[in-house]
């Protein structure tokens, strides 16, 4: 467990407890995703806000176990300030895609499933081979399991789309897969990392892959490394290193000149 994680979930236990305390209160109309009010009446931090409300106990549980599961890891490799950035990039781009296919509806949007998508895809991308069980059961590759995860809610998303309703007896599809669509968008082209977070943070280290290299070869990942930031200094200039590439130039220069 890291600390942005722990914070997290204890943000959501406590709404979620708020909720049931003074459950007269109207927490999903004000704070929960309900796309005709979002532009018409200006309350546009339901955009953000409707990632910790949670309907019921379930509801909360399964996310909070996804984000326990799946978010240290990635925590720990990209550091707090970049994976809260991806963490609410991918949710308020859930609740986007929920106002666009029905921007008209009075439903509330609830729960940091987008989210939790987005961090599901950033896992399986960062750590492909690792496996998981599928729906508690079936021991799948995640990279796998993250393309049957895409198309149960492809099939709701169209589903609910027939019956021109968009709530898919209440699973938000729409919120799921563009929470997950817009994290491999982050996740797979650097403009649009360094559009969003700058050239110091833009660019994301996938640790497991470079640890095999390196592993392997300790020269060779060295060297790549080290190209990798000379690309970068040629594009936006040494302020945009982090502390990080620096060291590594320092122990570059140290050993001998650069390739």
């Amino acid at each position: 467990m890291t600390r942005t994680v722990k914070i997290l979930i204890i943000i959501n236990a406590a709404a979620f407890l708020l909720m049931r305390i003074f459950d007269g209160f109207g927490w999903f109309i004000f704070f929960g995703l309900v796309p005709r009010l979002v532009f018409s009446k200006f309350m546009v931090w339901q955009l953000a806000t409707y990632m910790f409300l949670h309907a019921d106990f379930l509801h909360i549980l399964f996310n909070m176990l996804m984000l326990w599961f799946f978010a240290p890891a990635i925590e720990r490799a990209w550091g707090r300030k970049q994976f809260l950035f991806y963490y609410f990039f991918t949710g308020i781009a859930a609740g986007l895609c929920s106002f666009i296919v029905s921007p008209g509806s009075a439903v509330p949007v609830i729960g940091a499933s987008g989210a939790i998508y987005g961090i599901l895809v950033a896992y399986a991308v960062m750590f492909p081979e690792t496996i998981v069980l599928l729906f508690f059961l079936f021991p799948v590759k995640i990279k796998y399991a993250i393309w049957i995860f895409a198309a149960v809610n492809l099939y709701g998303a169209l589903s609910s789309l027939g019956t021109l309703s968009f709530s898919g007896g209440g699973i938000a599809y729409f919120a799921h897969l563009g929470g997950g669509l817009f994290g491999y968008l982050y996740l797979k082209h650097e403009w649009i990392r360094m559009k969003l977070i700058g050239p110091k943070f833009g660019r994301i280290r996938f640790w497991q892959q470079a640890g095999s290299k390196r592993r392997r070869n300790p020269q060779e990942n060295l060297n790549q490394q080290v190209d990798r930031i000379l690309e970068k200094i040629s594009k936006y200039g040494m302020d945009s290193l982090t502390e990080r590439e620096k060291r590594v130039l320092k122990h570059k220069s140290k050993g001998g000149s650069i390739r």
